[in-house]
């Protein structure tokens, strides 16, 4: 008898093929096409569409792995499978150094409310036996984030590592790709990634070669020097001999938009040089991470503290000043002030909702003063959206054939504002890019978001709905899958998934989780 049989359902496969209806069963976990028999549970699926599960390949719910808010964030818009430690950051490996701890817990404090204890993610088997007592609703595979690995080693230095430090990280990161890491991150925009220069990434990257894994950049630029910043990228796995996937592609800055051309161009290229290269794209024109990338990056070598004390001296601020209103950053990218909304402030819960400039106006400040006060109030636990983006470069990325769907996306809790990709990526590349752009068929959507991912990252039984695949399901409206969350609500829950299931077993039903935890860690399969 099979668990579940869902009978004259619209099947979308995942591979691209046009949907047909028929029946498909789940067994043990398993999909059993065109069954044969009874079932605990038949489903009438007339008017319901059947696919498989959602791959998120940029998410950061490594950081919030067991929370509610990192249940509802994923299952509510379909993925069941997520590729955390993304853009450098992960909660391993971490020095046995308290101070370092300290280091790595303000880096990733935009990301968490409440940290788990450190001390024993000096490995990722440390982190792994944690994580496998959390609750969590769907799958999870991890990278090892390159600023984990450089903290442990030599705290937030701008300087080369020792040949002593560098050896030091090869091992932390030969350690989890022993425990099934995907491979490396990096967040060359954020300190301490910024510091490192080509030669330290191919050398860790080289490690990543040795176990088949990718390496996955925030590349040191997205706005004037993108170009320059994908030809590192690319040089960085070319070298190494690693597959490289360019996270987040975007373009930022009006003066720079248009260079997605070039930008796909390269990429292009070099796969036809054998570079296996993939892209992955977030469906909106605004970004998120914390307001200080806005400080230039050379300010972050004198560590979280003492940053926050200097900003506190005129002088200091008056030279910030100078440099912000000139460099190529996040600042002068979206304009300014008013480019920028608050989000996530816990410090200033006050400022939340509004522009860095309306929050300048209401306190009676100079906007630069309002933004310094803000940082020295939350440190790196301050995150704002970033309106720097425009339609034309973000159309081109997600209709190229080298690029997947991601959210990008970390939902701390659930009640302060937060970027709407963490809520609804998926769901509102469906409704836009398909139901009213029409840019990609439904199915070429969901190929996007399910068989390419699993094929280009190596998850194995996933991303298509055939017999002996894993059971990892959506039973969707088609027609009415909608994005509900907003840049000023971004926590509204999608509409038109209708139940997901995770290895057979149902997260999602009728609205709400159900209470059963199915999700498991995917180890990196050794090449």
């Amino acid at each position: 008898m099979y668990d579940i049989l869902f009978k004259n359902i619209s099947v979308i496969d995942g591979t691209g093929a046009p949907a047909c209806i028929g029946n498909v069963a789940v067994k043990d976990g398993r999909i059993v096409m065109n069954p044969a028999g009874e079932a605990a549970e038949t489903v009438d699926g007339t008017g319901l569409t059947l696919c498989p599960g959602f791959i998120d390949v940029h998410s950061h719910g490594d950081m919030i792995l067991g929370t509610e808010s990192g249940r509802v964030c994923k299952t509510t818009q379909g993925i069941t499978t997520e590729f955390g430690g993304q853009c450098g950051d992960t909660l391993f490996p971490v020095s046995p150094d308290p101070e370092r701890q300290t280091m790595l817990g303000d880096s990733v404090a935009t990301c968490v409310d409440t940290l788990p204890d450190l001390s024993p993610f000096t490995t990722m088997e440390g982190y792994l036996r944690w994580a496998e007592e959390q609750y969590v609703t769907c799958h999870y595979t991890l990278l090892t984030g390159h600023s984990a690995l450089r903290i442990a080693a030599m705290g937030f230095e701008n300087r080369k590592p020792t040949a002593e430090e560098m050896e030091h990280m090869k091992s932390m990161l030969r350690e989890a790709m022993e425990h099934g890491s995907k491979g490396m991150s990096s967040g060359l925009i954020y300190s301490p990634g910024c510091y490192a220069d080509e030669d330290e990434l191919v050398e860790l990257c080289k490690v990543v070669a040795e176990y088949g894994g990718f390496y996955a950049t925030h590349m040191r630029n997205e706005a004037g020097s993108i170009l320059d910043s994908v030809r590192e990228s690319i040089s960085v796995a070319e070298r190494a001999g690693c597959k490289l996937d360019i996270s987040h592609h975007k373009i930022c800055g009006k003066d720079n938009w248009g260079k997605s051309l070039e930008t796909l161009k390269l990429v292009h290229e070099a796969r036809e040089r054998g570079v296996d290269v993939t892209l992955d794209v977030y469906p909106y024109t605004a970004s998120m991470t914390a307001i200080n990338v806005c400080l230039p990056a050379h300010f972050f070598a004198h560590g979280p503290e003492k940053m926050r004390e200097l900003l506190k001296d005129p002088t200091v601020r008056t030279e910030l000043k100078a440099e912000m209103e000139v460099m190529d950053g996040r600042w002068r990218h979206c304009g300014g002030a008013a480019g920028i909304l608050i989000a996530k402030a816990d410090k200033t819960p006050e400022a939340r909702g509004m522009t860095i400039a309306e929050y300048a106006e209401k306190t009676g400040k100079d906007p630069y003063d309002a933004f310094f006060d803000l940082v020295i109030e939350n440190g790196h636990g301050a995150s704002g959206i970033f309106f720097s983006m425009n339609e034309e470069d973000l159309q081109r990325i997600v209709l190229d054939e080298n690029a997947v769907i991601g959210t990008d996306g970390v939902v701390p809790n659930l009640t302060a504002p937060t970027h709407p990709r963490g809520m609804a990526s998926f769901p509102k590349a469906i409704r836009y890019f398909v139901r009213e752009k029409k840019l990609l068929t439904m199915e070429e959507m969901i190929r996007k978001m399910t068989s390419l991912p699993a094929e280009r990252f190596g998850i194995a039984n996933k991303g298509i709905i055939a017999e002996g695949y894993d059971a990892d399901l959506l039973v969707i409206k088609a027609d009415e899958i909608r994005d509900c969350a907003t840049y000023t609500n971004g926590l509204a829950i999608s509409e038109g998934i209708e139940r997901v299931l995770v290895d057979g077993v149902t997260v999602y039903q009728d609205g709400k989780l159900t209470g059963r935890s199915a999700g498991r860690f995917l180890p990196h399969i050794k090449a």
